[in-house]
């Protein structure tokens, strides 16, 4: 086990960063500069490789009344998840610790320590011909860290895209009081109600040493891509998609008018294909390609110029699409749908956190000079898809071209995730799961083109249609009570008052959005000037966006109760 000084905001490889490395101003973000240092700087990291490690680790801060937080090797979420919150904390590093324990052909299972990457499982429990169902499209994720978010496929089949519904055990260390030796190891098993709070966690139960998951025999998947010209009625078909397609998802761009739909089947292994999911988004891209792109988008941008935006999309997008997105049909070239090849090579891609090639980066690396962006992440209610795709439209009419942004950050990505019993998983109801990126500044003080349109769509899907907020995704302010929206948030409180009752797992970040803080700051909204450019608030009055800019705090253009910050 090895000990070193580290920052929590400190990830520059191909992690998804936090707010606080995009080089704003302190104050914008936490409403003080040293409210802010101390919340995203720790003391020290550990890098245990056993459980014993772990337990050690845990112990000595629980000794010395220190936070705990456990983070990963490749990335961290966009939120402060992953941050200890005080600069005297600790964090947990799960970078030595990826092994498989046991695979357990007999009864379809397999047992792993929480910092095992994604791609690194399924691989393994491939071997003994079993497969993972579902997965998050990326394969840089840890077991742990995905888990602990919410992560997810598309699937309302069987049990659900969410892979936390196969989890059937774990194995949690715990604080614990001095008698205990400050640190205990909990085992939850699947008939343990515990297990319906660690299987979403947010990191604040402890750290997750093992888990063990039910898998499936090895299959194959038949996927096709259908590009539609044209999205008059998308609606049903994205409907009947989520309802007959056992993987299906859909890509809507809005400004494009294009829609991409994905008929992905289960097959036989017997199947003739072995096709590839080489997606090119999670491929090692040059820096030089990454920051070019970048050096459009504010071109575009500075020019205030929606269609040479729309124009910068439709060409990415067609590059994008005449590569199949990166299918393969036998692992060498596109040539061509349906696509089919063994689960383990369809259901996630990546690469780009792995690549040793100098120059080359994740296309969020911010070495990289390139992306720099907002992602919001939706579980919105199935039962309200089809009129908050109809307010999309409606949003958009108000100002042709407005979500050229959306299209140039891979559109509107529409998945789907059954009901689920964990606590804190975002399918308190059957739901769809939309993800949409659209573009950051890299000045916190000056008003993007449309940003009214893209505050207004947060407002649309999180307010008016009542969905809840993906936990490692999102803007601060779209928390403002998230955790009371959860009918078992109770339970899952429970749960975490007797493995931590002091709450040396979590912060203020944790404690505000399960709505145990009530102070507002950091983990929901923060009322400074400024702060709705930032996703920091929901615009209350001028000052909270850019009037000496022309900008001011306006109601919605179709959504009257949404308050945005306006161009005028």
């Amino acid at each position: 086990m090895t000990l070193s000084a580290t920052s929590c905001a400190d990830n520059p490889r191909s992690g998804e960063p936090v707010p606080s490395e995009r080089g704003l101003n302190d104050a914008l973000l936490h409403a003080g500069a040293a409210h802010d240092a101390m919340d995203r700087s720790a003391e020290s990291v550990v890098y245990p490789s056993t459980e014993q490690e772990i337990l050690s680790a845990v112990a000595a801060a629980v000794r010395g009344n220190q936070k705990i937080k456990v983070s990963t090797r490749y990335g961290h979420s966009i939120t402060k998840i992953a941050c200890p919150g005080t600069s005297s904390g600790v964090i947990l590093s799960s970078k030595n610790y990826t092994s498989i324990v046991n695979i357990d052909t007999e009864s379809g299972t397999v047992t792993a320590q929480g910092g095992i990457q994604l791609r690194t499982l399924v691989d393994q429990i491939s071997t003994r011909g079993l497969a993972l169902p579902v997965a998050p499209y990326w394969d840089g994720v840890t077991l742990a860290g995905l888990l602990s978010t919410g992560a997810h496929g598309s699937s309302l089949f069987g049990k659900g895209g969410a892979v936390h519904e196969y989890v059937i055990g774990m194995r949690v260390v715990t604080p614990a009081s001095p008698a205990e030796g400050y640190a205990t190891v909990r085992v939850l098993g699947s008939q343990d109600p515990d297990l319906n709070a660690a299987k979403v966690s947010l990191g604040v139960l402890g750290v997750i040493s093992t888990v063990t998951l039910q898998l499936q025999p090895m299959f194959k998947r038949n996927l096709t891509l259908r590009i539609v010209k044209g999205d008059v009625g998308s609606e049903d078909e994205t409907l009947r998609i989520a309802k007959e397609v056992e993987f299906g998802d859909v890509i809507w761009y809005p400004s494009l008018g294009q829609v991409v739909y994905r008929y992905d089947y289960r097959a036989s292994l017997v199947a003739p294909g072995e096709g590839i999911n080489n997606f090119i988004g999670f491929q090692p891209i040059p820096q030089a390609v990454i920051a070019s792109t970048r050096v459009a988008e504010e071109a575009a941008e500075s020019a205030r110029n929606r269609q040479l935006k729309c124009d910068l999309a439709f060409t990415l997008v067609t590059a994008e699409q005449a590569i199949g997105y990166g299918y393969k049909k036998n692992g060498l070239i596109f040539s061509g749908f349906p696509v089919i090849g063994r689960q383990i090579l369809i259901q996630a891609a990546g690469g780009c956190q792995r690549s040793d090639l100098p120059g080359f980066y994740c296309p969020w690396d911010l070495r990289s000079g390139g992306s720099v962006f907002f992602e919001s992440s939706a579980a919105l209610p199935l039962r309200n898809l089809k009129s908050f795709l109809r307010d999309i439209r409606d949003l958009q009419a108000t100002v042709p071209l407005s979500l050229c942004d959306l299209d140039l950050y891979t559109g509107i990505l529409i998945r789907f995730v059954r009901k689920t019993d964990a606590y804190l998983g975002s399918g308190q109801e059957d739901v769809a799961m939309l993800d949409f990126t659209w573009s950051r500044g890299n000045d916190a003080t000056t008003p993007r083109l449309d940003m009214d349109i893209f505050q207004e769509l947060e407002q649309l899907v999180f307010d008016k249609y009542g969905a809840w907020p993906h936990w490692g995704k999102n803007r601060n302010y779209v928390f403002e009570g998230a955790g009371e929206e959860y009918a078992n948030l109770t339970k899952f409180l429970d749960t975490k008052n007797r493995f931590d009752p002091q709450g040396f797992f979590s912060s203020e970040w944790s404690d505000t959005v399960l709505g145990i803080n009530k102070t507002g700051a950091p983990g929901e909204a923060t009322y400074a000037p400024f702060c709705a450019m930032e996703g920091l608030c929901r615009c209350q009055t001028d000052e909270h966006c850019a009037p000496e800019k022309n900008t001011f705090c306006r109601p919605g253009r179709i959504y009257p109760a949404a308050r945005v910050c306006r161009t005028e």
